[in-house]
């Protein structure tokens, strides 16, 4: 559903057309009314081969997500709730909504699937989009917590409290999207005009105009756009710096262990801990940065067209440019907007290292690497096994609580043959952020 307020002006072109003669036949009247009942194939053709793309692929990717999650005991997770969650509301906005937008590009009217179903798809679309945002922005603080406020999060944590905001989510969503499916209906055209012959060839299932004293579009861009920008671009920064401040303290306590015991067997273990607490503080710091900016990009690139298309319009149909600009912005919200459930799990999930463990043991039947698997959250104390050696990471203190969690990428790295002294000291910081 790219916008439930455009109507036939999405398509239109030029508001001179709109004047009718005296003698005007009905097929003119139509087009010059609603527009052409479809796209010249040229547009027609390509827009729907990247629709057909983005659908199965966020179908593959979203049915994936929940598979794993649900078959995986290592990934019944608090945080992998909000995941799994946010790939059920993709599928439900590409399973109600792609589908019938992409009959748009070759039938625009008449709507023949009736007056209830076309508030029902206007409720599911809306409600799943804001589904959508929220649950991003509830997996952001989720994250933004564990990394800055661990402590704070340990009171609060379990996976009732995420059950709990999960159920909130979809009944502020469904709150939310009621208004847009009572003001959505099916227009007709009369025919002669300003007579009472009802033309049932002009039906459209749109919302053609917005309520006087509720600003839908306004709310909706406000409450669903510019302040869940604005949190999580401010989340994902905090987090950036305090992983930053992390990683100079893991130098400094790599400095002052290096230099600890003495020998040739000591002096190769010191060597061993310079170049795994290296990799980790590298790894941080080329991935932290990337994730942090790569879900702010994506949120605004693929929400901002939607909602300025609203906004236009509602405020932009007196400007000369409005029908080019309009109709440009159709093609090109159609497409951010459904690529966004696409994009989430790759985001998401795909990107974390135990995510793609498990999804190789569940669906490809492969052995993966259970330490990875089985590593626990930033708030327990782990043994790892590695090469038949372990590293014991022991938490110290309140202030040291979040460094206490090997990086996936680390533990993970296939080409790591490095063998740990049983009395090794390095410190790291949560996986949380960049691998789930």
């Amino acid at each position: 559903m790219v916008s439930e307020m455009d109507s036939f002006v999405r398509i239109v072109e030029d508001d001179d057309n709109l004047t009718l003669s005296a003698n005007t036949s009905l097929s003119d009247f139509l087009e010059n009314e609603r527009g052409n009942k479809q796209l010249p194939l040229e547009v027609a053709i390509p827009l729907t081969l990247v629709n057909v793309l983005i659908f199965v692929s966020g179908l593959v990717g979203n049915i994936s997500v929940c598979v794993v999650i649900t078959r995986h005991p290592a990934l019944h997770t608090a945080t992998n709730y909000y995941l799994f969650n946010l790939a059920i509301s993709d599928l439900t906005l590409l399973i109600f909504g792609l589908p019938n937008d992409v009959t748009l590009y070759w039938h625009q009217y008449p709507w023949i699937l009736g007056e209830s179903f076309c508030k029902i798809r206007a409720l599911i679309s809306e409600m799943a989009t804001y589904v959508s945002v929220l649950t991003i922005v509830a997996f952001s603080t989720e994250r933004y917590l564990a990394i800055c406020y661990p402590l704070y999060l340990h009171t609060m944590s379990g996976f009732q409290r995420a059950l709990w905001i999960i159920a909130c989510l979809w009944i502020v969503a469904l709150i939310s999207a009621i208004p847009f499916s009572i003001y959505s209906t099916v227009d007709y055209l009369t025919y002669p005009p300003d007579s009472d012959n009802i033309l049932e060839e002009s039906a459209f299932c749109a919302m053609m105009s917005q309520p006087k004293n509720l600003p839908l579009a306004e709310l909706s861009f406000t409450l669903f756009f510019l302040i869940p920008m604005c949190i999580i671009g401010v989340q994902y920064t905090r987090m950036a710096l305090k992983i930053s401040k992390q990683t100079r303290m893991i130098g400094k306590s790599l400095n002052g262990s290096v230099h600890r015991g003495s020998g040739r067997r000591n002096q190769s273990h010191r060597s061993v801990i310079r170049m795994l607490c290296t990799y980790i503080t590298n790894t941080i710091r080329n991935t932290v940065p990337f994730f942090a900016v790569a879900v702010v990009i994506c949120f605004f690139l693929c929400w901002a067209p939607f909602h300025a298309q609203r906004l236009l319009f509602i405020y932009g149909q007196d400007f000369s440019f409005y029908y080019e600009l309009n109709s440009w912005m159709f093609y090109v919200t159609g497409i951010l907007y459904y690529f966004s459930s696409t994009l989430n799990p790759i985001l998401y999930n795909v990107m974390s290292n135990r995510y793609r463990s498990a999804f190789k043991e569940i669906l490809c039947g492969l052995k993966t690497n259970h330490v990875l698997l089985r590593s626990s959250t930033f708030r327990e104390t782990r043994r790892l096994s590695h090469t038949g050696n372990r590293l014991d990471v022991i938490k110290k203190s309140r202030k040291s609580l979040i460094r206490d969690t090997i990086i996936d990428e680390a533990v993970d790295d296939p080409t790591n043959k490095i063998s740990l002294p049983h009395n090794s000291s390095c410190n790291a910081i949560p996986s949380e952020f960049g691998t789930v």
